[in-house]
């Protein structure tokens, strides 16, 4: 949708966008709750398909790429993973703002722990890549 915008006195009309980034179990569907907050922008949901930081930030970077290509502005709204996915994909310069909405406050600290309840160290992750756990949770 169009929205105005005054820049020295010239109203310009702004082609803007809000991209949702769902958390971990969550959907591109999720993105309705935000169309009431954004009422004179499309608001859209990224479904990704990968799960790890490199791979996902990839998806979310060529997502973001795309909508720069068609709208004037974006904005992020990414939760849980999501925002950290988001963080990671490099693409601070292509977005106007972002809302990151995340239970957990240091994602670093919470990988390490759950590295530590396994017993293994960042070697061994970088070696195996992938580590699956007795919680449920795959290490990578």
């Amino acid at each position: 949708m169009k929205a105005n915008k005054e820049v020295n006195g010239i109203i310009m009309h702004m082609n803007e966008v809000v991209l949702y980034i769902h958390g971990k179990g969550g959907s591109a569907g999720e993105s309705e709750h935000y169309k009431p907050l954004f009422p004179e922008c499309e608001v859209i949901g990224l479904d990704y398909q990968t799960f790890t930081p490199w791979e996902t930030g990839e998806e979310i970077r060529e997502a973001v790429t795309k909508l720069n290509d068609e709208y004037d502005s974006i904005i992020l709204i990414a939760n849980s993973i999501g925002a950290f996915f988001s963080m990671n994909a490099g693409i601070d310069t292509m977005i106007r703002c972002a809302y990151l909405i995340s239970p957990v406050v240091d994602m670093e600290k919470l990988i390490l722990n759950m590295m530590s309840w396994v017993n293994v160290t960042e070697k061994e992750l970088k070696e195996k890549s992938v580590i699956h756990t007795s919680f449920g949770e795959d290490l990578s």
